[in-house]
């Protein structure tokens, strides 16, 4: 029993040992040189963080794919809609997605006390930052980490449809819109279609 006992116990250690090695292995991929860079002499190293970057993609051709995107999607949903019928919608939005990707900051601080010939003595302290996206290795390349990716905002959309002069049907269409693309019900214009078209 006691060799049982030793067996599981050298086990448990070797799991917690393999633990802290996966941890650190995996802290080396993310970052290799956060643990090799050396600070000059009389430095302080600051405390490494993680901090965040986002880029906003807001060129033309890509804000317009997404309102296509939405709009089309929309008028599925409306068209199925009872008392709705033919709708068009018009959707806008202030800029294409933004990427959000992660951002190691690393500091030093320097310290230096300097007297002169008449016995006064003067501290300086600089200090030295810098932020580097994280990359990871994906196929043999370097791609930076992305945290999150954030849908384009709304800014206003109009519908026009058969049967909008209804207030039930007004009343439908608002909350379809609200709910799939989560716009204030002040952004949102819903307007009856002329008979003719």
């Amino acid at each position: 029993m006691e060799k049982m006992n030793a067996k599981v116990q050298t086990l448990i250690k070797n799991k917690k040992m393999l633990w802290v090695l996966g941890s650190l292995g995996v802290l080396l991929l993310f970052n290799p040189l956060t643990f090799f860079t050396g600070q000059s002499t009389g430095g302080q190293q600051l405390p490494t963080s993680q901090a965040q970057a986002t880029v906003t993609n807001s060129s033309q051709a890509s804000m317009a794919e997404y309102e296509k995107i939405y709009e089309q999607r929309l008028t599925d949903i409306l068209s199925t809609v009872r008392g709705v019928s033919e709708p068009s919608v018009m959707v806008t939005i202030d800029s294409s997605e933004e990427v959000v990707y992660a951002m190691n900051h690393q500091g030093s601080k320097q310290q230096a006390q300097e007297g002169d010939n008449k016995g006064g003595t003067r501290g300086t302290t600089s200090f030295d930052e810098s932020n580097n996206i994280v990359l990871t290795k994906q196929n043999g390349a370097d791609k930076p980490l992305v945290v999150k990716t954030i849908k384009p905002r709304v800014r206003g959309v109009v519908v026009t449809a058969k049967g909008a002069e209804d207030v039930k049907v007004q009343a439908l269409i608002t909350e379809a819109v609200q709910r799939s693309l989560e716009v204030p019900p002040h952004k949102i214009s819903i307007l009856p279609k002329k008979a003719n078209q």
